[in-house]
């Protein structure tokens, strides 16, 4: 058994919500970049090396729930996103990473109590964090990003990064998922539990898709493309098959279609699924170390 301390614990919290990235990726799901297939705009090995970078920044937001000097939480992704520029990494888990953060800060004794604290985090995202969320998309330079903006992302320091959130959550589902105290990443782990990872990943994809419409294809193509693409999943759940998940790859892949937010939950939802695995094995060794410190957000 490793040494007790904070620092191994956040090392073993980041390794699994890096992990759930590659994991996610290794799945292939219809429109996404995976294993077997890199789509136009995202790379197999683009989602590895991001996965992999993000680790850092998950440990440290792991550790600052334990110092009060910091601030905001979102100057870590802003981070992270610039040291990928220097390190010449395509950054390709954006919606992931803006909603692990959370889950990295909050981590605590069991998956109810992480999810607790997280919507607490969430609730005070304060405007610090609207400012280093700005700068971390000024950095993406999204071509697609005006489309369908309910605020002007260069000034959003104007208000709380939880204002802008909910607002956001309107049109974008990854928003939405966090806002709703990740509703869909929890259905995920069901089906998860009930159908193992790679057919329950498949499946709860599908079936999120069918439940709320992608916020990066409405971003980057509009209401009606989203709308219809959801329609389709929700076709493909009444008469399930791997031919018609096969053609809807097809179809997506050819349209350039990626349900890219969709994906993000999906990521979300197998880190939430291994923390709770995790925590139900290895929390009470933590017990002492997880009781010092004090949370800013409390």
């Amino acid at each position: 058994m490793l040494k007790a301390t904070l620092e191994e614990y956040c090392d073993s919290i980041s390794y699994i919500l890096s992990k759930a990235s590659i994991d996610e990726a290794l799945i292939n799901k219809p429109g996404n970049a995976s294993r077997v297939k890199d789509i136009t705009s995202v790379n197999f090995s683009d989602i590895l090396y991001s996965a992999l970078l993000m680790k850092r920044y998950y440990k440290e937001a792991c550790k600052r729930k334990f110092d009060k000097k910091y601030e905001s939480l979102y100057d870590l992704l802003y981070y992270a996103i610039v040291k990928s520029k220097e390190l010449n990494i395509n950054f390709s888990i954006f919606g992931t990473s803006m909603q692990l953060l959370p889950i990295a800060y909050s981590s605590s004794y069991s998956l109810s109590d992480t999810l607790l604290k997280a919507s607490q985090v969430i609730l005070s995202l304060n405007n610090k964090d609207s400012y280093f969320f700005s700068l971390a998309l000024r950095e993406l330079n999204l071509s697609y990003l005006g489309k369908m903006e309910v605020m002007d992302y260069r000034e959003l320091e104007k208000y709380t990064l939880y204002d802008i959130f909910l607002k956001s959550s309107e049109i974008d589902s990854a928003v939405r998922n966090m806002v709703l105290n990740y509703r869909y990443s929890l259905e995920v782990i069901e089906e998860i539990k009930n159908k193992g990872l790679e057919e329950g990943v498949l499946y709860s994809f599908i079936k999120i898709l069918c439940e709320v419409p992608d916020g990066l294809i409405l971003r980057k193509y509009g209401a009606y493309t989203a709308i219809r693409v959801s329609q389709l999943a929700c076709s493909i759940l009444k008469n399930y098959s791997l031919r018609r998940i096969k053609d809807f790859d097809d179809f997506l892949v050819k349209n350039r279609y990626n349900p890219g937010s969709t994906a993000d939950i999906i990521a979300t939802g197998i880190g939430l699924y291994y923390l709770d695995e995790w925590y139900k094995k290895n929390s009470l060794g933590y017990t002492s170390t997880l009781q010092r410190g004090c949370d800013r957000f409390s």
